[in-house]
């Protein structure tokens, strides 16, 4: 630490301060810091930092699968921010098993971390607030209303309403959504729901045949869902796909169908992941606020193992909403542009 402290022209307390993530060090300072930390090659010793501090210093991060675009995204946000909290990660695949995700605390790769954020697929209420017992715990990408846990999410129903009434606007009137099924995120049923009331909103019916669920969020499961979507209900101008992986094969598999998007049909996701701008046609979707979201647990995880350790008093737990915006782009554009 005194080298790095040398090569960056500061005090070893600020070496340290910048690498727990702590203190008010100014950002050209950290930066320092930082490039010092990368030339030499510092790794600080965890096992004493630990018996020091009575923290690891690493969080964990339980998601369903990195394969998944958004989840992936996800997760690098949750690196960046933890590392501007001195914080490594460690990161454990759910694949949405609920006895998966109910063992998360017992999970040896988890055992000695801080406390885990948690993005849930299959876990009820009740679940969530008995993991948060064990030890500190932040979910993600999920409203708990039990009390007692710490959540982030995005309105997910006004989201999926607004939507609805972006495609009405362009002249759309007979949307169809692509849903996961039950095996897949909760959070999928506030967008179906918002997804509804939107129609309702607009005076439109709400037809089953327009409903396609899939048991996965993959681009295969998109591309294979509107191939039995066009064959279902070939009337079907405009797709909300409640993901993005779903929303991306949505486009291919109306490519190979013959429809011509926006032209056609007009397509909407769900995600914004980084694919969706560079897609042909590039992709209309949600933004539901990733990095603010990861930004804001990240912080507050870290707040909460730390006043384990101090004792520090600290609000009551509960739920926080981050905003969103709709991204238009390309798939959804009015039909005569």
């Amino acid at each position: 630490m005194r080298d790095v402290a040398a090569l960056a022209g500061v005090s070893a307390s600020t070496v340290s301060s910048v690498v727990r993530g702590r203190g008010n060090v100014r950002e050209q300072t950290r930066q320092r810091v930082r490039d010092a930390i990368d030339e030499l090659g510092y790794r600080p010793n965890l096992a004493a930092r630990r018996l020091r501090s009575g923290r690891s210093h690493v969080m964990g991060l339980a998601l369903p699968s990195v394969t998944v675009p958004y989840f992936r995204e996800f997760a690098d946000s949750v690196l960046r921010e933890a590392q501007e909290h001195g914080m490594s990660v460690r990161i454990t695949q759910t694949h949405g098993d609920v006895r998966r995700e109910r063992g998360v605390c017992d999970d040896p790769y988890l055992r000695h971390v801080d406390g885990i954020l948690l993005v849930p697929v299959a876990l009820g209420q009740e679940d969530m607030r008995a993991l948060a017992v064990t030890k500190p715990l932040v979910v993600a990408t999920a409203s708990v209303t039990a009390g007692g846990v710490d959540s982030f999410d995005t309105d997910q129903f006004e989201a999926a309403r607004t939507v609805v009434a972006h495609l009405v606007a362009g002249g759309r009137r007979r949307i169809a959504a692509l849903a996961p099924g039950e095996a897949l995120p909760a959070e999928s049923d506030e967008r179906y729901l918002g997804y509804v009331a939107g129609l309702r909103d607009a005076g439109l019916p709400v037809s089953r045949r327009r409903v396609v669920s899939t048991e996965t969020v993959t681009f295969a499961a998109g591309a294979e869902a509107v191939r039995t979507l066009v064959e279902r209900a070939p009337e079907a101008d405009a797709v909300f796909a409640l993901g993005d992986a779903l929303a991306l094969g949505a486009l291919r598999g109306l490519r190979d169908a013959g429809r011509s998007v926006p032209g056609d049909i007009a397509v909407v996701g769900f995600g914004n992941v980084a694919q969706a701008g560079y897609c042909a046609p590039t992709l209309s979707t949600v933004d539901p606020g990733r990095e603010e979201m990861a930004h804001h647990a990240v912080a507050l995880l870290a707040e909460r193992a730390q006043a384990q350790v101090t004792g520090a008093a600290l609000p009551e737990p509960g739920h926080h909403t981050v905003g969103f915006r709709l991204v238009e782009r390309e798939s959804s554009a009015v039909a005569s542009e």
